[in-house]
Order: C-alpha cells, then structure tokens, then sequence
C-alpha cells in the first residue's frame, strides 16, 4: 500500500485507515474506555485503556483470533484479589497482562496474601493517549499510558505501555517499561498471558512451538505428556493442561499458530533474554477452547514458591526492566 499515492483518493484518512475511540455503555462493562484500529491490511485491533492497555480482541480480514470469555469486558471497580476470584473479571481476550509482583498461583509471601495472577490487569490508565503519527511516511497509530501498581508503606510499580499499528501493516507492536518508583527493592513477576481462540484454533490448526524439551506443570497435564501438541474437538467436562516449554536455541521466542483451512496464521515475538519461561495453556473444553501462548519473567507457581526456589526476580529502587513483544 502507498499511502502518499493514496491520499489522493480520500477526502478523511479514516477511509483508509481508522482509529476510534469510545466508552462501552451497560452492565459490568458500562464507563470502559475502548479504541478500535483497523488498519486497512484487514487488521482490527481493540484495546481497553481501562483495563492495562490490554488487547481485548483481533480480527484478521474478518476473522476472530482470540478466546474471549463468559465473563466478558468488567470495569476495573470489580477485581477481587481473594483466591481465584480474579476469574470473575477475566475477560481473556487476545492479551490480559499479568502482575507486577506476583503470577500464577495465589500464595502467601513475607505476610502478603496474594490473588491468582496479580493486580495489573485491572488498573485504568493514566495520562492515556492515544494519536495517529506518520512514520518513515506512513500513518500509525500511537497508543501510550502508564498503569499505577503503587502502595503506601509497600511495593511501587508502574508500568508504562505503547502500542502501535501501522497502516497496510499485520503487525502489532507493544513495548512495556516496569519502573520501581518506590524506596525499596520489590519482587517484579509478569506474564503476558495470550489467548488464542476460534476460528483460529480448530482440530484443523496445528501449533508452532520450537520447543527443545517440554513439562507438564503437574501430574494430570503429564498424562500423555505428548497431548501438548495436539489440538482437538471441543470435549465435555474437559480439564485445562499447562506445559513450561524450554525453546530451540537462536530461536528467541518465536511461537504461533497455523490454521490453513481458515488461511490464518500468527506469530508472537519476544525475547528470551527478557521473558525466559514460556509456558503454553491448554484448555479445550466445550464454550472454554483457548490455546494460551503465555511468555514471562517467573514461572507461574505463585510468588511464594519462586522465592523459595531462588527464582524470583526484584527491582531496586529507580531501576526499570523494558519488554518487547511483536504480533504478526
């Protein structure tokens, strides 16, 4: 696409390339900001600056790629920590962040009861914008905002996200800086936890981990360990299994999806050097079929258990960590 020829043709940009945003109206979801972005190559994207910056859904030339859950979209008012609780307000959709002091399991840590998957998913943020800016000539939308994870007397966290899309382009970018801004030094656990769905992910797609050697995270995904890799029919009553993969080397976190019956494919991007664990969700009952892609910095056995196997990672005071993901 050549955007400098086209112009010619359009009286508003948003003929070739839109960007909107508005508040969700009704029910759990009412006040929840929202922009949409299509970018004209048959990307649409929609992130909640409410919730994160998530990623709530993506569609590729029509196309649903994401698993989105009965729950459905929940202003941030409605998280609850206790226990696993923070299920309620799981929309899950193409990507819901978790952290910033703790992932997985909830667990108890030096006095602290802490809630499965953290906090991070439900802070709104603040000084939120979000521009369309032209780049080597081409017009791309800039989403920026900074999620607040701070307490008195306590850990202080925020992490600063921007998101961008470019016109004609199938690539989503996103780019998070996790800053103490606190006196003390803090646990820092993420994940990126994302969710891929149908039509995507059928008994017809197949999964593309380079992985050198695979674990089941416990002992029922460990029957027939070598189910990791098989997508089927959705099944009743079916159970979630959860695999840490270690990937091929020089592969530096390249993982997706292929479905050539619906002529889908995706790629996610990161760095091992940044996220060295990836763990892979599956769960493929009826109405709950999701295959999770989920790099992060820890594994996902609760913040408890990571510093008791000398895993856990911490943030002095002024020092910040960048993460770079790239979703093709």
């Amino acid at each position: 696409m050549d955007y400098a020829k086209e112009r010619a043709y359009v009286g508003h940009i948003s003929q070739l390339f839109d960007v909107r945003s508005y508040r969700l109206c009704g029910g759990r979801q009412e006040g929840v900001r929202a922009v949409d972005i299509c970018t004209g190559s048959g990307l649409e994207v929609t992130v909640l600056p409410d919730r994160c910056m998530d990623i709530y859904q993506v569609k590729f030339q029509g196309k649903n790629l994401c698993f989105q859950s009965a729950a459905g979209i929940t202003a941030p008012a409605y998280y609850d920590k206790e226990g696993t609780e923070w299920l309620r307000g799981f929309f899950a959709g193409f990507l819901t962040t978790c952290g910033l002091t703790t992932i997985g399991n909830g667990s108890q840590d030096e006095g602290e009861n802490l809630g499965l998957h953290g906090r991070i998913s439900n802070p709104p943020a603040d000084d939120f914008c979000v521009s369309t800016e032209l780049r080597d000539g081409v017009p791309t939308a800039v989403l920026r905002g900074v999620m607040n994870e701070s307490v008195l007397f306590g850990n202080c966290l925020t992490l600063t996200r921007e998101i961008t899309c470019a016109y004609g382009g199938n690539h989503i970018r996103l780019t998070d800086i996790v800053e103490n801004v606190g006196p003390r030094t803090v646990p820092h656990m993420i994940l990126y936890h994302h969710n891929m769905g149908y039509p995507l992910i059928s008994e017809k797609a197949s999964l593309v981990i380079p992985t050198r050697s695979v674990k089941a995270r416990n002992a029922y995904s460990a029957q027939n360990l070598s189910l990791w890799k098989q997508i089927d029919q959705p099944e009743q009553n079916a159970q979630e299994r959860c695999y840490y993969h270690e990937l091929e080397a020089g592969a530096d976190g390249v993982v997706g999806i292929d479905n050539p019956a619906e002529n889908l494919r995706i790629r996610l991007h990161f760095s091992t050097r940044e996220l060295p664990y990836f763990i892979q969700w599956r769960m493929l009952g009826e109405r709950e079929y999701v295959i999770g892609l989920e790099p992060g910095n820890a594994p996902i056995e609760g913040r408890a258990a990571a510093r008791k196997d000398g895993v856990l990672p911490f943030l002095e005071p002024g020092e910040k960590r960048a993460y770079h993901l790239d979703i093709e």
